[in-house]
């Protein structure tokens, strides 16, 4: 209700998602195969042959550097040093979570405590207040940052395309710029 009145509603983390805990693992106690493991850095560590995801999920890095770091995966994934937000269905679309809280990185990295290796709790990431739209105008907003995301980060469509405008816009002024008017003898 609050939502069709204000737009939206302020909600933690945690009311939001449903949290998953990563799993332990070693390299050494695993096979190798294609399954990204998630140990907290921004690339996947490296791949075994099980999961402890399928779906959408958004990662959050639990600790060392990259704690707070951000990540969206809609494939199966090991989660080992992390945090798994599933988002709850009827109050967001998972990808909305992922933009939210990548707006956010900078926020929850500095969340972090500890010394040596610094941490991020679990506890504090579900008290993080996230402002939570409609469902309507979260799938509005994510479909706008996806094509974004598309022009600035796919180098199969978006650097093309760009390329193909900057042609057009040389062509076009070339064009201005070569053609005179014939003087009448």
């Amino acid at each position: 209700m609050l939502q069709y009145v204000f737009g939206y509603v302020m909600l933690p983390l945690k009311d939001v998602s449903d949290a998953i805990r990563g799993e332990y693992i070693t390299k050494k106690s695993t096979k190798a195969g294609n399954i990204p493991v998630i140990l907290g850095g921004q690339e996947p560590a490296y791949y075994i042959d099980k999961s402890n995801h399928t779906g959408e999920i958004v990662v959050i890095a639990r600790s060392g550097v990259s704690a707070g770091f951000v990540s969206y995966w809609n494939e199966p994934i090991f989660i080992t040093d992390g945090f798994g937000y599933e988002a709850k269905g009827g109050l967001t679309i998972p990808k909305f979570l992922f933009y939210v809280l990548k707006n956010r990185e900078t926020e929850l990295n500095a969340m972090k405590r500890g010394a040596g290796v610094p941490h991020v709790s679990g506890e504090a990431l579900g008290q993080v207040m996230l402002a939570v739209p409609t469902l309507k105008e979260q799938a509005r907003i994510v479909s706008i940052l996806d094509r974004f995301d598309v022009l600035c980060n796919d180098l199969t469509s978006g650097l093309p395309a760009e390329i193909e405008a900057r042609q057009r816009q040389y062509e076009y002024y070339r064009d201005k710029l070569l053609t005179f008017k014939e003087l009448n003898p």
